[in-house]
């Protein structure tokens, strides 16, 4: 058994990120799983390096940022070098320009950590689980009936033999599928994959050990026009990610070998004599997909990540995006898996995720044709630029916002009376209000430092973060004092399982504890300000509803509000 002594519940076929984080969400939410890998060896090398803001709080809610940020840098300056000498720097600028954190924001720049290592942080998470990735077990067929999927497995272990491995049958309640663009299940589960595989473009990726280069750089030489050779300094010392890439790039004569591809990067690197090409870490081809599934699975089925979706190189979105899958994904079969909800929840995945996919892979693509086209600065860093803060799900049938009817009320109050003023052009209004500045319903729940616990008293003083509250595994409701009606608020979340909802009481500065907040899992001391100025800056609606997925469900005035976003989640059907 691979998880708990339980019998698992839910199989994740696929070991990369996307099948990890939902593995770890779902046992941190006490559903025990089973997860297996084809390959017989965990994967080698960088390959989706960067990780995006939005990436570093879900790692917050996991409890796994700490270990994250220790081995994590942050995103190399690119070095653009003049040839044929190729040694003197012709242009510098930041791939990422650094941001310094705020008190909602804590994440503001992308780091970089090599995939491998990331994953190694993600299978010590789960082993404190009892749960191990079974590498060397395949998948090859399944069937799915109302209550149970049956899966056919081949048991290989360490052994790369096609021909070797020992059967097994087994069944699931629910199967995941996260085994990339080339996996069994979206195939056999008959879900399209629309898009486009770029032939033209093939490039080479991989990881090489060189000596006599700075590490601190993301190094650069030629263009897309002809060859471009790119060499990324990684957090390992002489270990640097490559890609090559160009329209005068020989493949066959490159890949043929080690030595033919380290003479490559010599050739065009200028000869340097101070420069030591010397290992191969790993090599592979790559031409860029850009294919989404149109629907995310049925009935017992779904898929995640690469089996899903894949993206152009650009951006660096790819695993980001399969995390954020995983945790949309996670609570929601968590729920349906321990019978608090009803399946109809699981259709809100494909619902929430497919337009903001289908918008990525927009952005991606287009920055990629730019970057084929011209090799831009601009298009380099556009790619860099995209860090998934603003992704939203304020379209989500599940979401309840009624601060926004009251906003959009006030603002017509205004416009009406502004009009019935109206002196002349110079005092026109504009009607096209942005309201999206504002929180909403399905925005990224943000953080707030300058808390100060009241309650517990075994936490009496302690200052803390919201994000240190948040998790993967509960709602947190969030009141704030003055705005809100906390008895009557703490007295309806009485009604809902405890394991499943958390409230926290907000109060200003200085503001004394009242006796009917005593019930309240925490009462936080807004001592800077900051989480009134992120949550309730207009006065409006003093109730926020914070997702397991760290999202808004929900921004109500009072218990009706609450009582209609959690029907939404709890029904059964």
């Amino acid at each position: 058994m691979n998880s708990t002594a339980s019998h698992p519940k839910v199989l994740i076929v696929g070991g990369g990120p996307a099948g990890l984080i939902l593995a770890l969400s779902l046992l941190q939410n006490g559903v025990p799983v089973r997860i297996i890998e084809k390959n017989a060896q965990p994967r080698l090398g960088q390959r989706g390096a960067g990780i995006m803001p939005r990436s570093l709080e879900l790692f917050s809610y996991l409890r796994l940022i700490d270990e994250v940020m220790k081995l994590a840098i942050v995103t190399p300056p690119v070095r653009m070098y003049k040839l044929p000498d190729g040694t003197n720097p012709v242009h510098e600028f930041e791939m990422s320009p650094y941001r310094d954190p705020t008190p909602t924001d804590p994440f503001l720049s992308p780091v970089m950590l090599g995939q491998d290592r990331l994953e190694k942080i993600f299978y010590a998470a789960l082993a404190k689980h009892s749960c191990f990735v079974e590498l060397g077990t395949e998948l090859k067929s399944f069937e799915q009936s109302h209550d149970h999927v049956k899966v056919n497995l081949i048991r290989r272990g360490m052994s790369e033999e096609e021909d070797s491995g020992i059967p097994e049958v087994a069944i699931y309640d629910w199967m995941i599928g996260a085994d990339g663009a080339r996996g069994v299940v979206r195939k056999q589960l008959g879900l399209s994959f629309l898009g486009e595989t770029r032939k033209v473009e093939n490039f080479i990726v991989g990881d090489v050990i060189v000596e006599g280069l700075a590490q601190k750089f993301w190094h650069m030489w030629g263009d897309l026009s002809n060859v471009m050779i790119s060499l990324r300094g990684t957090e390992t010392d002489q270990l640097f990610n490559l890609f090559i890439g160009g329209k005068n790039v020989n493949h066959p004569i490159i890949t043929a070998s080690d030595e033919a591809l380290l003479k490559c990067l010599a050739d065009n690197t200028g000869q340097r004599p101070d420069l030591n090409f010397k290992k191969v870490a790993w090599v592979s081809h790559y031409s860029p997909n850009i294919r989404m599934v149109q629907n995310f699975g049925h009935g017992r089925v779904y898929v995640a990540g690469d089996a899903g979706h894949v993206h152009s190189p650009t951006g660096g979105q790819g695993m980001n995006s399969s995390i954020q899958d995983s945790f949309n994904l996670g609570w929601k079969l968590a729920l349906v898996a321990k019978g608090f909800a009803g399946p109809s929840l699981l259709q809100t995945y494909t619902e929430e995720r497919i337009p903001v996919i289908k918008d990525l892979i927009q952005q991606t693509t287009t920055i990629l044709n730019e970057t084929l086209n011209n090799s831009s600065e601009g298009a380099i860093k556009r790619g860099m630029g995209h860090i998934q803060l603003g992704e939203n799900y304020r379209g989500s049938s599940i979401v309840v916002d009624e601060r926004k009817a009251i906003d959009a009320e006030r603002e017509a109050e205004e416009d009406a009376y502004l009009r019935d003023y109206s002196f002349g052009e110079e005092n026109d209004v504009d009607n096209d209000v942005d309201f999206d500045e504002r929180l909403r319903a399905g925005d990224r729940a943000p953080d707030s430092s300058g808390l100060v616990v009241r309650s517990p008293p075994h936490l009496l003083n302690r200052a803390c973060q919201l994000f240190q509250i948040f998790g993967s595994s509960y709602h947190v409701v969030l009141i704030f004092a003055g705005l809100a009606n906390c008895k009557a608020v703490l007295a309806t979340l009485a009604a809902y399982p405890k394991e499943l909802v958390r409230s926290v009481v907000v109060i200003r500065c200085h503001e004394p504890i009242s006796a009917n907040v005593a019930c309240a899992d925490f009462v936080l001391e807004d001592r800077d300000g900051h989480a009134y100025g992120a949550y309730c800056l207009s006065g409006v609606c003093g109730i926020i509803v914070v997702r397991p997925d760290g999202k808004v469900g929900a921004i109500v005035k009072g218990s009706l509000g609450l009582h209609r976003y959690f029907h939404l989640i709890f029904k059964t059907n």
